[in-house]
């Protein structure tokens, strides 16, 4: 998954995507490091960084 590389490249923190995406900072932090989300988050999270959910997922 490409959350922290994609978020990192927006320049966006972790509360500020949190706020974004309305997703738990907690839930972020653990995406992050474990590489493993539902897909419900997912969506948020990827429409919050207005990229696909194949760009966000990708290895």
């Amino acid at each position: 998954m490409n959350l922290r590389k994609i978020r990192i490249q927006k320049k966006y923190s972790v509360p500020y995507l949190s706020k974004l995406a309305d997703v738990p900072i907690r839930t972020i932090e653990n995406i992050e490091k474990r590489n493993k989300c539902t897909i419900s988050t997912a969506k948020k999270l990827a429409a919050a960084l207005a990229v696909t959910l194949d760009e966000l997922c990708q290895d």
